[in-house]
C-alpha cells in the first residue's frame, strides 16, 4: 500500500530536444519496419528467446555478475541450479521477467509501488545474508532502511546520495503518480517517461540494494504496457553493459546539470534507437533470408525454422551439421536430411566435404546492388566486420564509444557489429 503523503515529483527537461527529436524518430522508423515484417513464427520466438537471454546476462553484467552468457541461457530455459549467489541472480531475474510477462498477459500490469517492491523481492530474493552489513534477508523487496550512498571504491568518494530512508516512500508515490498522469494524458512518448523513470529510481535509490536491476526491470515494464515492445524481441541492457563508465556517467548527469534530465535522456533514447535498429535489420534479414535466396518453391520444416533463426540471430553466417543439431533440436540424421533439401534449393552453400563440411548462408544476392554501381559491395560477412573493426580499434586503449563510430563516419559498421552477434562479441574477440 502506497504512503498517504505522496511527494510531488518534477522533472526537468524540454520535450522534444533536436537530438531527442532525431532520436525518436529514428526509434518510429524502426518500430514500423519490425511491425511491418513478415517474420516466422520459430523466428519470432528465437529473437524473443535471445532478447530475453541478454537482458538477463547484460542487466547482472552490469552489476558485476560476470558469469558467461551461457548461463543466462541455462537459466532462460529454467536449467540453472541457484547455488552461488551469482546464479541466483540469474535466475531471480528470470523470475521477474516472467512476472511482468504474466501481468501484462493477465492485464493485470499496474505500475505502483507495491509493483517496484514485489519486483525488488523477487530480484533478491535468497540474496540476503544476516551476516552482510548492508543487505538482510528483511531488505528483500522492502523499503531501505538506512541511508543510501554509493562511493567510488577506487578513489574513495561519494558517487551518489540518496534521501533520508523516511522520504523513499512519499517519494516513490509521488514519483509513479506523475507516471500516471502523463501516461494519462498521451502528451509524451513511453519511451521518454521510461528514461525519466529509469533515472529517478535510481536517483531515489529506494532499496538497500539491487536498485539498478529494479530500475531497468521497471523501464520494461513501462515500455511492454505501453506497447512499445512488439514481440518482447528488445534487450536494451547491452547498450548499458557495452561501456558501463559511460552509463553512470549519463546517470551522474542530472545533478551535474542541476537535476536537467536532457544529456540523460539524449543517451538513454540513442540507446533505445540503437535496440530498435538492431532488431529492425536482423528481422528484415531473417524474413527475407530463404525467400530472396531459394531457386525453387521450399516450404521450412519446424526444425528448419527453428535452426536457421538461432543460427542467424547468433551472428553466424556459416555453421557446420553438429552446430545445426543444436539449434534445430534434431538428431544426426533429421539434419542430415535437413541441410541436404537447404542445399538442394539454394538456401544454403556447402563448403569443404566428409565430416568437416560447413554449410553457408549465401550473401550473392542478398544485398543486390544497382546495374553499374561502383565501390565495394555493401554485405557485411563476418569475415568484413572483424578486418574493419580491427582496423578502427587498433592503436587504441579502450574500446570506441558508439558515438565515436558514428563521429568516424562508422556507423554501419557499427550497426553491422550489433545486428551480428552484438557489440560485446566482438569486443570480447577482437579486444582491447
Amino acid at each position: 500500500m502506497g504512503t498517504l503523503h505522496p511527494t510531488a515529483f518534477a522533472a526537468n527537461y524540454r520535450r522534444y530536444t533536436p537530438e531527442a527529436s532525431n532520436l525518436l524518430m529514428r526509434i518510429a522508423e524502426a518500430l514500423g519496419r519490425i511491425r511491418g515484417a513478415r517474420v516466422l513464427p520459430a523466428v519470432a520466438d528465437q529473437l524473443r528467446a535471445s532478447a530475453k537471454v541478454g537482458t538477463i546476462h547484460f542487466s547482472t553484467l552490469i552489476e558485476g555478475n560476470e558469469l558467461p552468457i551461457i548461463e543466462a541461457e541455462r537459466a532462460a530455459r529454467g536449467q540453472l541450479a541457484a547455488t552461488t549467489k551469482a546464479k541466483i541472480e540469474l535466475v531471480n531475474y528470470v523470475a521477474a521477467l516472467n512476472l511482468i510477462v504474466e501481468r501484462l498477459e493477465a492485464g493485470a500490469l499496474e505500475l505502483t509501488p507495491d509493483f517496484l517492491r514485489e519486483l525488488h523481492g523477487i530480484t533478491t530474493e535468497g540474496l540476503g545474508r544476516d551476516e552482510d552489513p548492508h543487505f538482510k534477508p528483511h531488505h528483500q523487496g522492502q523499503w531501505r532502511d538506512g541511508a543510501a550512498v554509493v562511493v567510488d571504491r577506487v578513489t574513495n568518494t561519494v558517487l551518489h546520495e540518496g534521501p533520508p530512508s523516511g522520504e523513499v516512500p512519499g517519494r516513490i508515490q509521488g514519483m509513479l503518480d506523475w507516471l500516471d498522469a502523463k501516461l494519462a494524458a498521451r502528451a509524451e512518448p513511453s519511451f521518454v517517461l521510461a528514461g525519466v523513470l529509469h533515472y529517478a529510481i535510481t536517483d531515489v535509490h529506494p532499496f538497500a540494494d539491487g536498485n539498478g536491476r529494479v530500475a531497468r526491470l521497471f523501464q520494461t515494464a513501462l515500455l511492454m504496457r505501453s506497447g512499445a515492445m512488439p514481440g518482447q524481441m528488445f534487450s536494451f541492457e547491452r547498450y548499458y553493459a557495452a561501456d558501463r563508465p559511460a552509463y553512470y556517467a549519463a546517470l551522474r548527469s542530472v545533478r551535474e546539470n542541476t537535476f536537467n534530465m536532457e544529456a540523460w535522456l539524449a543517451y538513454f533514447l540513442r540507446g533505445l534507437a540503437e535496440e530498435y535498429e538492431r532488431v529492425a535489420a536482423t528481422v528484415d534479414d531473417l524474413s527475407t533470408l530463404v525467400s530472396a535466396q531459394a531457386r525453387g518453391p521450399l516450404q521450412l520444416s519446424a526444425s528448419q525454422e527453428r535452426a536457421l533463426a538461432a543460427l542467424r540471430i547468433e551472428g553466424r553466417r556459416e555453421f557446420s551439421r553438429r552446430e545445426y543439431e543444436v539449434a534445430a533440436g534434431v538428431g544426426r540424421s533429421s539434419a542430415g536430411a535437413d541441410l541436404q533439401e537447404l542445399v538442394r534449393h539454394g538456401a544454403l552453400v556447402p563448403r569443404g566435404s566428409g565430416a568437416s563440411t560447413r554449410y553457408a548462408l549465401p550473401t550473392a544476392g542478398r544485398q543486390s546492388e544497382p546495374k553499374g554501381r561502383r565501390g565495394p559491395k555493401r554485405s557485411w560477412t563476418d569475415a568484413r566486420i572483424e578486418r574493419e573493426l580491427r582496423a578502427f580499434v587498433e592503436g587504441r586503449t579502450e574500446w570506441p564509444r558508439p558515438e565515436e563510430f558514428r563521429s568516424a563516419g562508422q556507423g554501419p559498421l557499427y550497426a553491422a557489429a550489433s545486428r551480428a552477434g552484438g557489440i560485446a562479441r566482438w569486443r570480447r574477440l577482437i579486444g582491447p
